[in-house]
């Protein structure tokens, strides 16, 4: 499973998975520097995929992937 993602804002992020999927997550960014995601906001992708379910185990998926890698970036993401 390919998941990306990308800060967009200082208080959103596109993740996109499988080139196709994607959810917009709410956060907020920090100067230290640093992205607090909010775990809540991962609820449902976007259109066409909206009535596709996100799992808890895809939710988890997620989160474990973009913390491993944000450790290589500038601004490390940290789920809350």
């Amino acid at each position: 499973m390919k998941i990306e993602y990308s800060i967009l804002t200082p208080s959103k992020m596109k993740v996109t998975v499988d080139d196709k999927r994607e959810i917009y997550i709410s956060g907020e960014g920090t100067t230290e520097p640093k992205f607090y995601a909010d775990i809540i906001s991962i609820k449902k992708w976007e259109p066409p995929f909206d009535n596709e379910e996100i799992t808890e185990e895809l939710k988890n998926q997620i989160i474990k992937t973009i913390e491993k890698e944000s450790k290589k970036r500038k601004v490390p993401v940290v789920f809350d």
